[in-house]
């Protein structure tokens, strides 16, 4: 079983870098007061992790974003509890190919649009969210330190016991500051 799982692995990561050598964005650095979108990329884990996002939903609202939420739950049934919130767009390891990639209508409209900042909130390391936040278009992305890849242009580095409530409080004070 682990070794079929490998396997997948590294036939998605193939996948994943054939695209990345094609792959261009435009950078362009924003804070709170120049964007005008925002995409956000979350891997719930609990009710506690999904209702600070959802926290976080209004305090970018309270700053006129238009925001576009995208969550992965790395389980083949999304939880009811996570459904009825309006605007937030999941999907499942149901959605995933044979290789992990996600790649049905509403991940591939996410990975194109060209949001101002992209916030990659996942604190767990799923390739699915991997894939979408590398592939983004997104101008200005932001997420959590990692060696293995130079995604982000802004990364916070969460240490061993990653706390969602800390990481939104470290990128709402940043993002306040940055000019």
């Amino acid at each position: 079983m682990i070794i079929l799982k490998n396997l997948r692995l590294k036939a998605a990561n193939y996948t994943l870098k054939k695209k990345l050598k094609k792959f261009n964005r435009q950078r362009e650095g924003h804070n709170f007061n120049t964007a005008k979108t925002a995409g956000i990329l979350f891997t719930p884990t609990d009710t506690t992790s999904f209702d600070q996002v959802k926290q976080f939903l209004h305090y970018l609202n309270d700053h006129k974003l238009q925001i576009y939420v995208l969550g992965y739950i790395d389980n083949k049934i999304i939880p009811e509890s996570f459904l009825f919130w309006k605007g937030i767009n999941l999907i499942s390891r149901k959605e995933l190919s044979w290789n992990f990639i996600p790649g049905n209508e509403l991940v591939n409209d996410f990975i194109n649009k060209p949001f101002d900042i992209f916030f990659d909130l996942s604190v767990q390391d799923y390739f699915a969210s991997q894939y979408i936040a590398r592939l983004s278009k997104s101008k200005f992305k932001i997420g959590k330190f990692t060696s293995k890849h130079d995604t982000y242009d802004l990364m916070f580095d969460l240490g061993e016991n990653i706390k969602l409530d800390s990481y939104l409080e470290n990128i709402k004070q940043y993002l306040t500051l940055i000019n």
